[in-house]
C-alpha cells in the first residue's frame, strides 16, 4: 500500500505535464459549398423521392445542422435522383484539445450529425456529415465551382458532388 501514493503522485504528475505540452484551442466551421448527391438504385437508375435528414450524432432527433433547410422542408431527390444543398459556411465551432499520457485524445470535438437517406423500397442508408465534404480524387482547390445567388449576393461556391447506391 505504501507504494500506491508515489505511484498515484508520479501519474497526476506525468497527466499534469501531458497536459501543459499538448494542449491545442482550435476553430473550425463548416464550409461554404453546394452538396449534390446523387442517388442510384443497383440497376444505375436514378431513386426519385428519397429523403435525407440530418439527426444528432447517434440518435435519432432531429438536427439543426449546415444542410438542414430553414424553413423545416425536408430535402428529397429530384426526378435525376440528386438532392441539391447550398451551404452559407461559416457557423463557426471550436474547442480545446490535449493527449493524456501524449497518448489519449481529450477535449472537444467537432459537431457531429448522422445523415440518413431513406427511399420506400430500399434500406435506409447512413453515413457521417462529414463525408459530404470530403473528395477521395481532389482537393478542395481543385474540386469544381459555380456561381450561386445567396442573401441577394453573387457567390461562387465549390461543388462536393457524392454519389450513392441504394440497396433493396
Amino acid at each position: 500500500m505504501r507504494f500506491l501514493k508515489p505511484v498515484f503522485i508520479f501519474g497526476s504528475l506525468l497527466a499534469i505535464l501531458s497536459y501543459v505540452t499538448t494542449i491545442v484551442f482550435w476553430h473550425g466551421g463548416w464550409p461554404a459549398g453546394a452538396v449534390v448527391v446523387n442517388l442510384r438504385d443497383a440497376k444505375e437508375q436514378p431513386v426519385k423521392g428519397a429523403v435525407l435528414r440530418v439527426y444528432k450524432e447517434r440518435t435519432m432527433t432531429l438536427a439543426r445542422s449546415p444542410l438542414a433547410p430553414m424553413s423545416g422542408e425536408e430535402l428529397h431527390s429530384d426526378d435525376k435522383g440528386s438532392i441539391t444543398m447550398r451551404i452559407k459556411g461559416g457557423a463557426p465551432f471550436g474547442g480545446k484539445g490535449w493527449e493524456l499520457f501524449w497518448l489519449i485524445p481529450m477535449g472537444d470535438k467537432a459537431p457531429q450529425f448522422d445523415c440518413v437517406i431513406t427511399a420506400e423500397g430500399y434500406k435506409p442508408l447512413k453515413f457521417s456529415i462529414w463525408q459530404l465534404f470530403e473528395s477521395p480524387d481532389k482537393s478542395h482547390q481543385d474540386l469544381p465551382k459555380a456561381v450561386f445567388m445567396m442573401d441577394g449576393k453573387t457567390v461562387e461556391l465549390r461543388i462536393y458532388t457524392h454519389s450513392f447506391v441504394l440497396e433493396q
